[in-house]
């Protein structure tokens, strides 16, 4: 036999196999796909911004975390969209736009989103953001305080006044992205380890994955949110914003969530039962009454 196949390379031409099947599969019931929302670029300083809304009503703006994309909320959006115009953005460096000749700060990624605000006439948002969106929304609450209305924060807690020795050691924690990619394809299923921890124990492989290959596809890009999160050390006592700080049960990042309703003074919280960090992947319909009670009472 002229080609021996060896075991480990089966293996790997299997699991890109089953990634082209799940991933084709998944596309194909991904809502949004269908012509429901409409897609567009914004031009910025920091090269082109794509976005997509839904809906109609007060604009609510939904920031996705560091290594993700507006894809997150991607099966919330035709939940809210009666009540809310929805506009889904993917930040610089994330998805379908540009990426940056160097790496942004928090201050940056917020101005872009103000920019993109601008552009399509936009002029005052209500905020929902997760993990590191959670903080460009703070960001926002703080720096632009008359364009934006209600704050609602996702596993967003987060320590304050850090060392740089602290942060520098957040900084120097490898990551999934920081995996070398091998022949074994062992960095992918090191990643999808990491991605079902941080899914809920009921969470079903195919709703991990969506997710799952969103990290592999940004992987490639020099730059994401990660690091300007973790050097974004804001003062919490100057936002001054009505904030709903959402918990889900087992979102194994979503940090000290009591702590920082104790420093955000207009702030509740919501503890979400049986979610994880892809909490809006999981259970879009969870959050539709919180999210619309929180945003539409006085």
């Amino acid at each position: 036999m002229l080609f021996r196949i060896t075991e480990k390379l089966l293996k790997l031409i299997s699991t890109f196999a089953i990634l082209i099947f799940f991933t084709l599969d998944a596309f194909a019931e991904m809502p949004g796909m269908s012509g429901e929302i409409r897609r567009e670029y914004s031009d910025t300083s920091f090269g082109r911004v794509h976005l997509w809304t839904m809906g109609d009503g007060p604009a609510l703006l939904l920031i996705h975390q560091s290594g993700q994309t507006s894809d997150e909320y991607l099966s919330l959006a035709p939940v809210l969209a009666d009540s809310f115009k929805v506009i889904g953005i993917d930040l610089p460096n994330h998805g379908q736009s540009d990426s940056s000749k160097y790496e942004l700060n928090a201050d940056e990624f917020g101005d872009v989103v103000i920019e993109v605000l601008d552009n399509i006439g936009v002029e005052k948002i209500h905020i929902l953001g997760q993990h590191g969106g959670a903080s460009i929304g703070i960001n926002l609450g703080i720096r632009y305080p008359d364009r934006v209305g209600k704050l609602i924060l996702s596993g967003a807690g987060r320590e304050e006044n850090q060392t740089q020795e602290q942060i520098q050691e957040m900084i120097d924690r490898p990551m999934t992205r920081d995996l070398p990619v091998d022949m074994d394809g062992e960095f992918l299923d090191k990643t999808w380890n990491v991605y079902r921890k941080m899914s809920a124990s009921t969470t079903t492989p195919d709703v991990t994955f969506r997710p799952f290959l969103t990290s592999l596809i940004n992987r490639q890009r020099k730059f994401d949110m990660h690091y300007a999160i973790f050097r974004y050390q804001p003062n919490l006592d100057d936002l001054k914003k009505e904030t709903l700080l959402l918990e889900g049960e087992e979102d194994m990042y979503a940090g000290d969530v009591a702590g920082l309703q104790k420093r955000i003074k207009k702030s509740i919280i919501v503890k979400l039962p049986g979610v994880g960090s892809w909490q809006f992947y999981e259970n879009p319909e969870l959050h539709d009454d919180v999210i619309t009670e929180f945003l539409l009472n006085d």
